[in-house]
């Protein structure tokens, strides 16, 4: 992943966990889409990753039932 996109994608909110305990809630977006993000041009990024996003699922967290 370029630099670059990483700015883009912290521009939009996405970060590193780093606290613990973390109370937010992640989604991950598949592979699949990562891959076809970080290959997309500049231009088509924001539909790309609104399309990721729509497949993303809720992470897992520990001690809690997944309720979606």
């Amino acid at each position: 992943m370029s630099d670059e996109l990483w700015l883009w994608l912290l521009d939009r909110g996405w970060r590193v966990v780093t606290v613990r305990p973390d109370r937010r809630r992640y989604r991950d977006i598949p592979g699949s889409w990562a891959t076809i993000l970080i290959d997309s041009d500049p231009v088509s990024r924001e539909q790309v990753l609104a399309k990721a996003i729509e497949e993303a699922e809720f992470r897992p967290t520990v001690g809690t039932r997944d309720t979606r």
